[in-house]
């Protein structure tokens, strides 16, 4: 899965793969349009998105049958990002990656 960013817009794109997390920016000037859903990291490398707030903006773009699989999985994913470490003090956001 992972957040597209573009000017004015940020959008979760292929929710179904919870293998991998990151967010894709064409310009980094760009990333005010994360709105709620995440704030550039101190690193400048990496993004912490809201856990809520990216799960609710995944799930509308499935279908109805896959949503309470996807759900299970999606906490799962969080679980293990948890135990590496990727998860912000709070519990409230997650770690990704911020591509070009």
């Amino acid at each position: 899965m992972f957040v597209e960013v573009t000017e004015g817009v940020a959008a979760v794109r292929d929710a179904a793969n919870l293998k991998a997390l990151a967010v894709h920016a064409t310009d980094r000037t760009h990333l005010s349009a994360l709105g709620q859903l995440g704030q550039v990291a101190d690193d400048g490398d990496h993004v912490w998105l809201s856990i809520d707030g990216l799960k609710a903006a995944a799930a509308v773009t499935l279908d109805d049958a896959e949503r309470a699989e996807w759900s299970e999985a999606y906490d799962g994913m969080i679980a293990y990002a948890v135990t590496k470490g990727w998860a912000s003090p709070d519990g409230t956001a997650v770690r990704a990656h911020l591509e070009p």
